[in-house]
């Protein structure tokens, strides 16, 4: 009994430490935190987005702030660092023991690409928008340590964002938008999981609505996008008369509610005050659910216009999700790990699926970022006068977690300890066009 304990914790824990990511800014989700524009405000955007790409995948009303034709070309370099340190209290039942790694991960390169079209011209009230960036995902590597059981995941999500933005009234604009995401899972498991590709979708809704003073207010709603891998992990034997049966993993983008403010009435309009609200709810997102809860998250970001300058800055504070008191990993109950003709399908819950799941929101799911402070700054009439320059920096404080202890587990105690930051720098050229 105990030597199949020891096979189940090492089966468990080289399943659960190859399922997730390193985590994004909020959650796996990236969120026009490195937009060109919003990129310097912490991705304050809701209310009046003052880049193309932050309105095709934020708020959709947003679209109609751009007149004529725009075309953004851009990208970002995002680098997430993290120090993972255990105390060999749950590696040590496999064969391997106490450690201290960081994230061997060397960052992404993250693109910006969006072209918005004014359809006034037509006699139609609105904006058309489109646009291609990276919304969700990042990697993670522990594999130079053997005494972490090494393990390496990566999840990129890709989506193409099409909208329509359209003036109710004056001072109402309403809008929609679809998602059409290719992501990329690579489990980690070489004997007994692949890397699998799938194509999800989901929809936005926004408003935005000026008020006197110059302050407009903005809300949208961005629905869950389910990601369903298929055959993407072995749950039992083959040969000998097994049927070495696959199956999938379904991870779930949560549903999101954002609301934000904008000002522009001081200094003749040329300073630009902006905060934003978002709620994810991660409590009801499959997968995401066992590991986080839902999330809060508030940004503020002011821009101040000088000639054809415009200097850019912003903070954002993030809630840590982690869930407390983690009941197990609910889509891992049967994984099997090892050659895939012997093979053993092991629970990844109750007592041993307590202390793998912390391990993993340790290792890969350790959301724990709150700090975030940026700044930027644009040109317009860089090169030619139909040409602006955008740049971008931000940094997310360090922020470090001790995990362990949730009740029913095998352990007692805090185990690992997760330290994680991050930063991020970027670019973007954008095309006037009347």
């Amino acid at each position: 009994m105990k030597k199949f304990n020891r096979l189940a914790l090492s089966t468990a824990l080289l399943a659960a430490t190859s399922t997730s990511v390193m985590a994004g800014p909020y959650g796996y989700d990236l969120h026009n935190v490195l937009a060109p524009v919003s990129g310097s405000m912490a991705g304050t955007s809701i209310a009046k987005p003052l880049d193309n790409v932050s309105a095709v995948f934020g708020n959709p009303a947003g679209l109609s702030e751009f007149r004529g034709t725009e075309f953004t070309f851009g990208a970002t370099w995002y680098k997430p660092s993290a120090v993972l340190e255990h105390n060999g209290a749950v590696t040590g039942l496999v064969g391997g023991g106490a450690f201290k790694q960081s994230n061997r991960n060397e960052g992404y390169l993250v693109p910006q690409i969006a072209v918005t079209q004014d359809l006034r011209g037509l006699g139609i009230p609105g904006t058309l928008g489109a646009g291609v960036t990276a919304t969700n995902g990042i990697g993670v590597e522990y594999r130079k340590d053997p005494n972490a059981i090494g393990a390496s995941a990566e999840l990129i999500v890709i989506g193409a964002n099409f909208g329509l933005s359209w003036d109710l009234t004056q001072n109402l604009t309403i809008g929609a938008a679809a998602t059409t995401t290719y992501s990329m899972l690579d489990l980690g498991l070489v004997s007994t999981s692949a890397q699998t590709h799938d194509i999800a979708f989901k929809g936005s809704l926004g408003m935005t609505y000026k008020l006197p003073h110059a302050t407009q207010i903005g809300m949208f709603y961005h629905s869950e996008l389910r990601q369903d891998f298929d055959d993407i992990i072995q749950v039992s034997p083959s040969g000998s008369g097994a049927d070495g049966a696959m199956t999938n993993l379904i991870i779930e983008q949560p549903r999101t509610l954002g609301v934000g403010i904008s000002n522009e009435m001081y200094m003749d309009g040329n300073l630009y005050l902006a905060a934003d609200v978002m709620y994810k709810n991660y409590a009801n997102a499959d997968f995401w659910q066992d590991v986080y809860t839902d999330q809060w998250i508030f940004s503020m970001g002011a821009q101040l216009t000088q000639g054809p300058w415009e200097f850019r800055a912003g903070y954002g504070y993030a809630d840590d999700p982690s869930r407390e008191n983690v009941q197990g990993l609910s889509q891992l109950a049967n994984v099997c790990a090892g050659l895939p003709g012997s093979c053993a399908a092991i629970p990844a819950q109750g007592a041993l699926g307590i202390n793998v799941t912390e391990y993993l929101q340790a290792a890969q799911a350790q959301v724990i970022y709150r700090h975030r402070v940026s700044v930027g700054a644009g040109y317009k009439g860089f090169l030619a006068p139909f040409l602006d320059l955008d740049m971008h920096a931000a940094y997310q404080l360090e922020e470090d977690r001790d995990y362990g202890d949730s009740p029913g587990g095998l352990l007692s105690g805090k185990h690992t300890n997760s330290e994680v930051s991050s930063w991020h720098a970027g670019f973007a050229l954008t095309w006037h066009f009347e």
